[in-house]
């Protein structure tokens, strides 16, 4: 103790080192715990980083992304073209500016397939307007002007499958067409009312009558953002070969055509009849090809029927030969479904229409 009296301040100030240096010890090991903690953060975030910089695409990879873009593009333009080797002549330059300019041209596009069809010994009503009643028939209303363009390319495009359906027809075989119907595109702003639209469908198709359909979302190519599509109904009756010629046409691809669906049926042959008979069907005189066809199709038997009232039963040979059917080359209906595809590039190619002037659309 006499030492702490004799040198006070040498001990306090040992005191007072003694006292910082294990403060300070204290302190180191505090920022070494620090340091670990923050070392494992650093660690993970870094290997992060990596993870994060390994799937980030570097700039060689960017290139050859848009490389293989450019090439995938290139090679759906030749495909498009390929696919559309009729445009040329599908579409015909718009020169509507109105919608009674349109209508005109609607009127001269009816008459034309009515005398060509008629001209071919195709039978059709008098009334066949070819889906466009809504604006051909007499005292009907103009469409809007937005709608002109989308208009007159639904018309060309019928233009073109119409003179593929008429040219299916043959000189032996009877032909007739019931009714061809499109759909109602968006651009003409006609809105289906909810509550006649079930008792509309299951009326169009019992009778597969009327000016317009709807084509079913579950067979439609159309796809918003990617395809486009304009659809048509074709509802005509004759023998099988009628058909298949058709569908051999429409499998050329100059156009970008799709058959959607196909129903066949027995034609209705009081309905075929009436047409037949009526003004439209007469022709220019003389027994016409479905007037033959009838006679032959559905009176055979009818007369077959009628003679065996009066004859009694053949015996032998003769009975044999009574059992042979008449009836060997049957009429039927078909329903067939047809989309106009068009690839949607961007959001201005959505609704793509034929321009008004200048050079032909593609």
């Amino acid at each position: 103790m006499k030492y702490f009296k004799k040198y006070p301040l040498f001990f306090a100030l040992m005191t007072v080192l003694l006292a910082g240096f294990a403060g300070m010890v204290g302190y180191d090991i505090y920022l070494g715990s620090e340091s670990g903690k923050f070392s494992k953060k650093l660690s993970r975030e870094m290997s992060t980083y990596k993870t994060a910089l390994s799937d980030d695409p570097t700039e060689k990879a960017i290139d050859a992304s848009n490389a293989n873009i450019k090439k995938l593009e290139a090679h759906l333009a030749f495909l498009e073209k390929d696919l559309t080797r009729a445009s040329d002549s599908i579409f015909r330059e718009l020169t509507a500016k109105e919608g009674y300019q349109l209508v005109e041209q609607l009127r001269g596009f009816v008459n034309s397939w009515r005398k060509d069809a008629r001209k071919r010994g195709i039978d059709l009503s008098d009334d066949m307007d070819f889906g466009f009643k809504k604006y051909v028939a007499p005292n009907a209303d103009s469409p809007k002007d937005e709608a002109i363009p989308a208009l007159w390319k639904q018309a060309c495009v019928l233009n073109y499958i119409n003179g593929k359906l008429f040219s299916c027809k043959s000189d032996k075989s009877p032909m007739w067409i019931l009714t061809v119907q499109r759909e109602i595109l968006p651009e003409e702003g006609v809105k289906e009312n909810p509550r006649k639209r079930n008792i509309s469908r299951r009326r169009n198709a019992d009778s597969q009558m009327g000016d317009n359909f709807k084509i079913d979302p579950a067979i439609t190519a159309r796809k918003a953002g990617s395809l486009d599509t304009i659809a048509y109904k074709f509802v005509f009756a004759g023998h099988t070969d009628v058909l298949r010629r058709f569908l051999n046409q429409l499998k050329d691809f100059d156009a970008m055509l799709v058959v959607r669906s196909i129903d066949v049926k027995p034609a209705d042959a009081a309905q075929l009849e009436q047409l037949r008979e009526s003004p439209a069907g007469d022709g220019a005189g003389g027994e016409s090809a479905s007037d033959a066809g009838l006679a032959s199709i559905f009176g055979a038997a009818a007369n077959n029927s009628d003679e065996s009232k009066d004859e009694a039963e053949p015996e032998g040979e003769t009975q044999q030969a009574s059992r042979t059917p008449i009836v060997t080359d049957n009429v039927s209906e078909f329903s067939v479904v047809i989309e106009y595809v068009e690839v949607v590039k961007d959001s201005k190619d959505a609704k793509n229409s034929p321009k008004k002037s200048g050079k032909k659309s593609k």
